[in-house]
C-alpha cells in the first residue's frame, strides 16, 4: 500500500466518523431554527405553527444577533437547548414554547413552518441555508 492508498482511505474513514457523528447527534432531534439579527430559520424539522410564533415574537422582541435553538428528545418528551442566547432569554424560550406544548410534540404530526425549503434547509447547513434564503 502506498502513501496515496493511505490518504484516501484516511479520508474515507474520516468522512464515514463524520457521517456516523452527525447521524447520532441528529437523532432524537425534533427541530432546529437557525436566528440570525431577530429572523428565524427553520435548518432541520418540523416546528408547529404555534411554536414557531412564540420562536419569532421572542427572537425578535430580544434582539438575538445570532444563534441557535433545537427541541430534542428526552424521557418522553422535549427539551429545548439552544447556543449563543443569554440564560435569560433561554428561559423566556422554555417558558413561551412551554406553554404552547412543547412537551406534547411528537415528530412528523404537524406541519412545517416553511412549506419550502432550500438546498440548505433539505441538508440542514445553517450557513448555506442562510446564504440561500431571499430576504
Amino acid at each position: 500500500m502506498d502513501a496515496m492508498d493511505l490518504v484516501l482511505l484516511l479520508g474515507l474513514g474520516g468522512a464515514i466518523a463524520l457521517l456516523a457523528y452527525v447521524v447520532v447527534t441528529r437523532a432524537n432531534e425534533l427541530f432546529c431554527v437557525s436566528i440570525r439579527d431577530g429572523v428565524c430559520l427553520t435548518i432541520r424539522g418540523t416546528v408547529p405553527p404555534k411554536i414557531w410564533r412564540e420562536l419569532v415574537t421572542t427572537a425578535r422582541m430580544a434582539g438575538i444577533r445570532r444563534g441557535t435553538i433545537r427541541a430534542v428528545k428526552q424521557g418522553g418528551g422535549a427539551r429545548l437547548v439552544t447556543d449563543g442566547i443569554s440564560p435569560e432569554v433561554t428561559q423566556r424560550l422554555r417558558n413561551a414554547i412551554g406553554s404552547a406544548g412543547l412537551s406534547a410534540m411528537k415528530l412528523g404530526t404537524t406541519k412545517a413552518s416553511e412549506p419550502t425549503r432550500n438546498l440548505g434547509q433539505l441538508l440542514g447547513v445553517a450557513w448555506l441555508a442562510w446564504m440561500l434564503t431571499r430576504r
